[in-house]
């Protein structure tokens, strides 16, 4: 038997391989042939008879489930697809139209928004473990009072998906794009610091303040209201095509660099941005969706489609104007005449800003005893050589220069895959790459191909550090590349000044700011020959990273006492106060040190007591504030308390009645109150006005109607005016004090509103969108083209 098989073997090896290739050919494929990939599942048929795929479907959801503003309110991280400029947001929610698409199908969407709806109730909002009137409600009560009613009806609703809890949803989410989670943020801490005795609550910048801690339009409304719109949106693309609609694959394409443009100039200083231009910005987004820039140009000519069908049924609408005539008859009324406001920089917005005035009026004058002239602003000066002891931050020394910039961030465009890649795996840049990059050590990296694969193995944002780190590396090497690029740059004229000490100028700061000063002093001007400390500042940066080629145009013969809007811009006002804040807190805390100590016996920083102690330190001034203002006030009851901010608005109300009183008394005077100075040319500097003259007023003539007055003046009084009257001095709580002189009446020409025809026209231009899409959804629900049945069977994870 052996030997007949060994004599056979041949050939019955023969015979099994070729059963086994018959077998493996039949079942080992037949599984194969019969499965269907979840991402390859028709999910519902188009209006035209297309079977749409899962893939098409998700890509479509995924790409408009978040857009631009979702990024730019997370802090300009990686995530949100900045490549959509709002779809559910504009075209859906706003317009009203996701309120009709969500009734039409609350049933599918229950189970999403019932799990939500649970979470919403067990929700509470955030409020200050120290101060309970400091909360969320509050801060909406004064800039989205609409909100608190919306949130109550959500979290009262026992059906998430009837009408009037969609709607609050759809409110509540469109209100909280008004009133994002970092602005509250600074809501309450502005509310925390008007309590000088109340202690920061450090727990409040690391507190998530979005409604629920949702984030995205898919936390609010679940994917399978994501998918509804992506559906309705490839049905409407169908429709469109089908009545002739055209959007090519350029203009799709055009309109997403767009949207990519404006999203990487808003995050182009974000240092975890790992790009170096708006191309790689732009594959990058794409990279983290999965999508190719074909797909991309896909999904945004379906939405193009849409929303040109939907514009165009927006745009057949016709508003008569005859029919808004009536309403408009209360703008006839108009008045003409001049406006007298301080110039912006003495409007006291803010306490803080007040006790930086009274800071420099005590460093540049002598000031007076008595409270009415402490109310005024001085008009004489101490010398500059007493100021020059004392506080030599005031003064400075002005310019006209010729001023042209690069980064060298920028220049690493010039840089390309290819050569960033080979930088960085010879072996001597590799060493240096280890020593800035620990985690390249304990990888194997002695020949080239295991330096590729060990960076290959980093993770996105590290490997994103590594090529930033080695584009600048190779931009170090070519030096003609910033010469290059700053005789490209476009030069900019300006006025510069540049303080004794401190200051913000951009190129004047760092340990070379004595130097750049010494070269502009020596530097020739324009139209002489040029010097070595002309040539050097064609090349100058202060800390090697920008470049600046600076030319002198004019400069002033010697240094300036600055004004305090000058002061201001140059932000030396800042730690003067602050030194003098300091010095008072330690001679005042020993008198009364159960206010400035701790629970442990120390004393409290100042930052923790500092309106307190401005309190004491500036106790005159806002005496003299309260008590002028309660006089010129009576008999109208003035605040019981007067809080900071509010107190610094009235700072200079004293001296804005004297100017009116003046004016009304003898408008010659004008010269003397109202600033006429006339500007500089871009290649000489203006004259240096007297230094009194910053407290001049700005004269404005004014043309404005009852219902578009400007706000800060006071219609009720302006329209109960004779002509020729001055009004009272008005006191907006933003500091902009003004009065108005009125010189005649009109009546308006325009018998129409054109704010007011716009606004009526997006009104019926949003209605006639719903009509209509009232009509489609119903053709989509004839044919089956909108269906969610694939979400609820089981499916592949």
């Amino acid at each position: 038997m052996l030997e007949f098989l060994r004599k056979h073997q041949r050939y019955f090896f023969i015979v099994i391989t070729v059963m086994i290739v018959i077998s493996f050919s039949f079942f080992g494929t037949f599984n194969t042939l019969n499965t269907e990939y979840p991402h390859e599942q028709t999910v519902f048929t188009a209006i035209d008879g297309t079977a749409v795929k899962r893939l098409e479907l998700d890509e479509l959801s995924n790409f408009i489930s978040t857009d631009r503003q979702d990024k730019l309110l997370l802090g300009g991280v990686w995530g949100p697809n900045f490549l959509n400029d709002g779809v559910i947001y504009k075209d859906f929610l706003e317009s009203g139209m996701g309120l009709v698409l969500a009734s039409h199908y609350s049933d599918e969407l229950a189970k999403d928004l019932r799990a939500r709806s649970e979470k919403e109730k067990r929700s509470s909002l955030y409020s200050h473990p120290q101060a309970g009137f400091i909360n969320v409600e509050s801060a909406w009560s004064y800039f989205a009072p609409q909100m608190k009613a919306n949130y109550n009806l959500l979290q009262a609703t026992t059906n998430p998906v009837e009408m009037e809890a969609l709607q609050a949803r759809i409110s509540l989410f469109l209100q909280e794009k008004q009133f994002p989670a970092p602005l509250l943020r600074q809501v309450l801490r502005y509310q925390e610091r008007q309590y000088s005795w109340l202690p920061s609550d450090d727990n409040l910048d690391y507190q998530d303040l979005s409604l629920f801690g949702y984030h995205t339009a898919e936390d609010w409304f679940g994917p399978r209201f994501m998918r509804l719109i992506a559906q309705f949106i490839i049905n409407s693309a169908k429709i469109a095509e089908q009545k002739g609609y055209r959007v090519s694959k350029e203009e799709a394409l055009a309109e997403l660099m767009q949207h990519a443009a404006k999203s990487y100039q808003e995050n182009i200083n974000n240092p975890n941005l790992g790009v170096a231009n708006l191309q790689q910005y732009f594959d990058e987004q794409l990279r983290r969706m999965g999508m190719d820039q074909n797909k991309a140009i896909k999904v945004w000519r379906d939405v193009l489609l849409f929303r040109r069908l939907f514009h165009d049924i927006g745009n057949a609408l016709v508003v008569d104007p005859f029919s808004i005539t009536k309403l408009q008859g209360y703008t006839k009324e108009g008045v003409v005449g001049q406006i007298f406001q301080l110039p912006e920089s003495l409007r006291m917005d803010s306490y803080r800003k007040m006790q930086k005035l009274e800071i420099y009026l005590n460093a540049v004058s002598q000031r007076p005893e008595d409270r009415k002239h402490l109310l005024m602003l001085p008009t004489k000066f101490l010398t500059r050589e007493a100021i020059t002891k004392k506080f030599p931050e005031l003064l400075h020394k002005r310019y006209i220069l010729e001023v042209a910039q690069v980064n060298k961030r920028d220049l690493q465009a010039k840089v390309s895959i290819k050569d960033t890649w080979n930088w960085e795996v010879e072996e001597h840049n590799w060493e240096i790459l280890k020593k800035k990059f620990p985690e390249l050590g304990i990888r194997k990296g002695s020949t080239r191909e295991e330096r590729f694969l060990a960076l290959d193995d980093l993770d996105d944002k590290t490997r994103g550090l590594v090529d930033a780190f080695a584009r600048a590396a190779i931009v170090d090497l070519h030096p003609e590349w910033i010469k290059q690029a700053l005789e490209k740059a476009a030069a900019k004229k300006s006025e510069v000044s540049i303080g004794t000490k401190g200051g913000k100028v951009a190129f004047a700061v760092g340990e070379k700011r004595p130097e750049l000063i010494q070269l502009l002093e020596q530097a020739s001007l324009q139209g002489e020959a040029i010097n070595s400390a002309a040539e050097e500042l064609t090349q100058y940066s202060p800390d090697n990273l920008t470049y600046y080629c600076i030319r002198v145009i004019d400069r002033a013969s010697e240094h300036e006492i600055m004004t305090f809007a000058e002061a201001e811009e140059q932000d030396v006002l800042e730690p003067l106060l602050q030194k003098e804040l300091e010095a008072y807190y330690v001679k005042i805390r020993e008198k009364e040190p159960s206010q400035y100590k701790k629970t442990d016996g120390s004393w409290k920083p100042l930052a923790d007591v500092q309106d307190l102690v401005a309190d004491q330190y500036f106790a005159k001034i806002r005496k003299a504030i309260e008590a002028d203002y309660r006089e010129a006030t009576a008999p109208q009851p003035a605040p019981s308390i007067f809080l900071g901010d509010y107190l610094a608005s009235l700072r200079l109300y004293a001296y804005m009645r004297e100017v009116r009183h003046s004016l009304e008394k003898d408008p010659s005077n004008a010269q003397k109150w109202v600033d006429t100075a006339q500007e500089g040319t871009e290649e000489k500097l203006a004259k240096r006005q007297p230094l009194e003259n910053q407290w001049k007023l700005i004269q404005t003539a004014y043309r404005g109607l009852r219902s578009d007055l400007n706000s800060d003046l006071n219609a009720h009084e302006i329209f109960a005016m004779q002509v020729g009257a001055w009004s009272q001095v008005n006191t907006p709580g933003n500091g902009d004090i003004n009065f108005f002189h009125l010189e005649k009446r009109e009546a308006s020409t325009s018998a129409v509103a054109g704010p007011k025809v716009h606004q009526l026209y997006n009104v019926l231009s949003a209605e006639g969108q719903r009509i209509y899409m009232q009509k489609l959804l119903q053709m989509l629900k004839e044919k089956k083209a909108l269906s969610l049945d694939y979400m609820n069977k089981a499916k592949e994870e």
